[in-house]
C-alpha cells in the first residue's frame, strides 16, 4: 500500500516505507486500481475469483485490481496487477482513469484500457485468479443479476463512458510540441477579434507553455482517437480545483465534447469541494456553456481593453462524484 497525503487538499504521494493497514495514521491515504479491459467489439475482459480468495471468492470481476505499492503511481499499479494476475502486458497509451472513487481513507482509480487480448494466452495468477474470458455489458449485467458478478454501483456510468468517442489521456512534455500548437490555433481568432495582446495564449513562450505543462495535470482530449484539444487543471489551494484552460480546435467545436470533458474531469477529482474558472464575458456561448453545467458568476470581473473582459465563474455543489461501495 501506498502512504498518502493530503496538500493543499490534494493527493500527494509521501514517505517511503511500506505501511499496513493496522499502522495508518492520519493523514495516511490507501491508492487502489481497478482496471477495466475492453475489445474492440465492446466486450470487458471479466475474471472470476477462487473459492478461497478473501473477499468476493469465486465472484467475477473486472479485468485486474488491487492496491498500489510505495513508489508506484495509478499507472504503474494497473500495470503491475494485471501482470501478476492476468499476464498482460497493459497498452497504456490506449488507456484513461474514467473516474476515481474517494473512500474514508484512500481513493480508487478505474482505468479502462482498449486492447485486443487472446484469452488463450493468458497466464492466470492460480493464488487468486479461477477463469476469465470475455464478457458483453448484457453478460455482465445477468452476472449481476444472478449474484455471480460483484454488485458494482459504478457499472452505469462506467458502460456510458465506454461507449462515448471522447476520451481523456494525460499528457506528458513529449505531447508538448502538438499541444502548444493546438492552443495557439485555438486562440488565434479570439485574439483576431479582441485583440489582447498582453494575455493571449498565442503570444505564450514555448519555455512557459512547457513549465505550465509540469504544473497540475494536462490532458489530451480525442474524439474517436482523433487528438481533438487539450485541457489544464491543477489545484489552487485547500479543496480548490482551477480549470486553467480547455481548447477544442474549432471544426470540433459545438458538439458538446467540452461539456462531457468538465463533467468527466470532476468525477476524476472527488477530492475537490470547488471549482473555478475565468471566461471572457463578451463570449456568451462559452458563459452559456459553464452555467448550463452549473457555474455560478462570482462578481469579479477583470477588464483587459475596450473590447474584452474576464468574469471568474465558481462551483461549489452538484458535482459528477461516484460514492464508494459501503455507502
Amino acid at each position: 500500500m501506498e502512504q498518502w497525503d493530503i496538500v493543499n487538499g490534494f493527493r500527494e504521494k509521501v514517505g517511503k516505507t511500506w505501511i499496513r493497514g493496522d499502522e495508518m495514521s492520519e493523514g495516511d491515504f490507501h491508492q487502489v486500481v481497478h482496471i477495466w479491459i475492453m475489445n474492440k467489439n465492446g466486450q470487458f475482459l471479466i475474471q472470476q475469483g477462487q473459492p478461497w480468495k478473501i473477499g468476493w471468492p469465486n465472484m467475477w470481476d473486472c479485468s485486474a485490481a488491487g492496491s498500489v505499492l510505495m513508489g508506484e503511481t495509478s499507472e504503474m499499479g494497473a500495470i503491475r496487477e494485471t501482470k501478476e494476475e492476468l499476464g498482460i502486458e497493459l497498452q497504456m497509451e490506449h488507456a484513461e482513469v474514467i473516474f476515481t472513487i474517494k473512500f474514508s481513507r484512500g481513493f480508487d482509480d478505474h482505468w479502462l484500457v482498449k486492447q485486443d487480448i487472446d484469452v488463450e494466452k493468458l497466464n492466470l495468477q492460480y493464488e487468486e485468479v479461477a477463469d476469465a474470458k470475455w464478457a458483453t455489458v448484457d453478460e455482465i449485467l445477468e452476472l449481476v443479476e444472478r449474484g455471480d458478478f460483484i454488485p458494482y454501483h459504478i457499472l452505469k456510468p462506467l458502460f456510458e463512458i465506454s461507449r462515448s468517442s471522447i476520451s481523456l489521456r494525460k499528457a506528458n512534455l513529449t505531447d508538448a510540441a502538438e499541444l502548444f500548437a493546438i492552443q495557439k490555433k485555438v486562440f488565434q481568432p479570439v485574439y483576431e477579434k479582441y485583440q489582447d495582446h498582453d494575455t493571449s495564449p498565442v503570444f505564450q513562450s514555448f519555455e512557459r507553455f512547457t513549465e505550465r505543462l509540469k504544473t497540475g495535470d494536462y490532458y489530451k482530449i480525442y474524439e474517436d482517437d482523433l487528438l481533438v484539444g487539450s485541457v489544464h487543471v491543477y489545484p489552487k489551494s485547500l479543496g480548490i480545483m482551477r480549470l486553467h484552460m480547455i481548447n477544442i480546435l474549432q471544426q470540433f467545436q459545438g458538439k458538446g465534447i467540452a461539456q462531457e470533458v468538465m463533467n468527466r474531469l470532476e468525477s476524476i477529482y472527488p477530492e475537490a469541494e470547488n471549482w473555478e474558472l475565468d471566461t471572457i464575458k463578451q463570449e456568451q456561448r462559452n458563459c452559456y456553456l459553464y452555467e448550463k453545467i452549473g457555474y455560478i458568476q462570482t462578481g469579479d470581473e477583470w477588464k483587459v481593453n475596450e473590447k474584452m473582459t474576464l468574469v471568474h465563474y465558481k462551483k461549489s455543489i452538484g458535482f459528477n462524484h461516484l460514492k464508494p461501495i459501503s455507502t
